[in-house]
């Protein structure tokens, strides 16, 4: 689809008034100004409803599976991952108001008005649920300030701990791979009183993690790869002690820090966006033929 077809299939009443003000002239100037526009926002860039403003899952492959215990030793990477088919995804949606009583100086939602949580919070198992989704990095994921290509998100771990030996305990697994190239460009593994890990202590027995902002720059001769990011939280293995996540801000654009007032909004191209950029682009048009012939009233 050509960027002017469109402009015009999704601003219907942009393409009357661009008509009757000035056809192809005004167009042009439309045109240009609209890819400006678009081309400033990070709306277009990896992965859909990646900051969970959609209020769900909505765009992500959502999966369970039994936890059978990571094998071999620490430190753990996605060849320790034990699981076989088993269980129901478990997973939330939390917005303004929600608050976590095991990590109590989380700020929830991170970014936005939600924030995913995957896997359930007290009700163990030894389950596992995970998210994952698969798009194309294109240059809409290149940063500004550096010109480089660019996957960003945030997330933190809450992890029951019951002392068990590290390949039992809960744990927390995301993993950025290539799949055009078949390469793995990321991936961070986190079990319950890990060492070395920031982890606090909360309450109930659990730890958890502050949000941690993650920036993984993509090489450029990846552009134009398709990448899947996934993300997974489990019980324990011996069932009885549960670990969940919360991620949030999957894209290109930064997840800035939470403030005084509350986390920071994640940039996205809403629907209400989209009906103020057609209002703008009516009225770019009007004021092209703003001379020709006088504005009558009545």
């Amino acid at each position: 689809m050509t960027f002017q077809k469109l402009i015009y299939a999704c601003y219907p009443a942009t393409r009357r008034i661009i008509s009757t003000c000035g056809g192809p002239t005004v167009m042009k100037r439309t045109i240009a100004i609209a890819a400006l526009a678009l081309a400033a926002t990070p709306a277009w860039a990896i992965f859909n409803n990646g900051g969970f403003e959609a209020n769900s899952f909505a765009g992500w492959t959502q999966t369970s599976g039994r936890n059978n215990t990571l094998l071999g030793a620490p430190p753990f990477t996605s060849a320790s991952l034990n699981i076989t088919p088993g269980g129901t995804f478990r997973g939330f949606i939390r917005t303004t108001g929600f608050t976590d009583p095991r990590a109590p100086t989380l700020v929830l939602p991170r970014a936005g008005s939600f924030t995913a949580q995957v896997n359930h919070e007290t009700l163990a198992g030894g389950f596992m649920s995970s998210i994952s989704q698969q798009d194309v990095i294109t240059n809409a994921d290149r940063d500004v300030n550096d010109n480089r290509l660019h996957v960003r998100f945030s997330y933190a771990a809450v992890l029951e701990d019951p002392g068990h030996s590290p390949a039992e305990q809960p744990f927390f697994f995301v993993r950025l791979r290539n799949i055009t190239k078949s390469t793995t460009l990321f991936e961070d593994f986190t079990f319950s009183n890990q060492a070395g890990k920031p982890l606090l202590v909360g309450t109930g027995g659990y730890k958890y993690s502050p949000f941690a902002n993650v920036d993984i720059v993509i090489p450029d001769a990846d552009l134009g790869d398709t990448l899947e990011i996934q993300a997974l939280a489990s019980d324990c293995s011996p069932t009885a002690h549960a670990g969940y996540v919360y991620l949030d801000g999957f894209g290109s654009a930064i997840v800035g820090p939470g403030g005084p007032s509350g986390p920071v909004d994640v940039p996205t191209l809403s629907e209400w966006a989209l009906i103020l950029l057609s209002l703008g682009l009516g009225g770019v048009a009007m004021w092209s033929m703003r001379g020709r012939s006088p504005l009558k009233l009545g």
